[in-house]
């Protein structure tokens, strides 16, 4: 177990994208995205070190994405950034992104998500990932994972064309889908789990809030928080 804590914080509900499955609801007609007040505070409250996961949404949609990453380095605190992106984006991040985890000597971890979804919306998903982990294979800062997630008894297939890449099989991590978020009313599935490799951990939302350790009730707020600003902007 890993001494400090990990901070998953969603910085952006925009998306490029509108997954039917998606835990955060973001998708393509939200608008928000954490500022940089509300993400120093949540730096600046955490008094030990950490890791920091970036997600949403798209994070490299939200327009303070580097100074986030820049200013967590800069705590001296920070000891691994971890990106969780849909991959969509990437071809016009992943230079800029290899060269400031370099420059800073921190460990860059890039979470790539592959579902059918994303796939089917983009049939080069997959040869694209592939290039990027051969474009990484032996940076020293950066790696890029891939979280794998199928549909019960339909993606098999991708699970075969993943196989079929050596890189792509090699860091792949491979799961299911979970009952959270749009999928929270389906029994088809588990209820979400988090293992942890690390001594504590805690989840905020868009606009800094923080849950705890709870991914649903997070996930829940995010829903409502969504609605309501749709709510407000339609009555403008």
């Amino acid at each position: 177990m890993k001494k400090g804590k990990r901070l998953y914080i969603n910085i952006t509900n925009r998306c490029n994208t509108d997954c039917p499955f998606c835990c955060m609801y973001s998708g393509t007609k939200n608008m928000t995205d954490m500022d940089f007040d509300t993400f120093k505070k949540i730096i600046d409250d955490c008094d030990k070190e950490f890791e920091l996961q970036l997600e949403g949404g798209e994070p490299l949609l939200n327009p303070y994405f580097y100074l986030f990453m820049e200013y967590a380095i800069s705590t001296q605190r920070c000891k691994k950034i971890i990106i969780l992106t849909n991959g969509i984006e990437l071809d016009r991040h992943l230079r800029r992104i290899t060269d400031l985890a370099t420059y800073h000597q921190t460990q860059t971890e890039i979470k790539v998500s592959v579902n059918y979804w994303l796939i089917k919306q983009n049939p080069q998903h997959l040869e694209k990932i592939s290039a990027y982990l051969f474009a990484t294979e032996f940076l020293e800062y950066t790696s890029i994972t891939c979280n794998v997630r199928l549909r019960n008894r339909v993606d098999e297939g991708i699970r075969e064309m993943i196989g079929q890449d050596e890189l792509l099989g090699r860091h792949s991590n491979i799961y299911y889908l979970q009952s959270y978020g749009k999928l929270a009313d389906n029994e088809e599935y588990e209820k979400p789990v988090i293992v942890q490799n690390i001594e504590s951990w805690e989840l905020y939302s868009v606009d800094g809030t923080s849950f705890g350790n709870d991914l649903i009730r997070r996930s829940e707020y995010e829903k409502e928080f969504i609605n309501e600003h749709a709510k407000n902007y339609s009555n403008q």
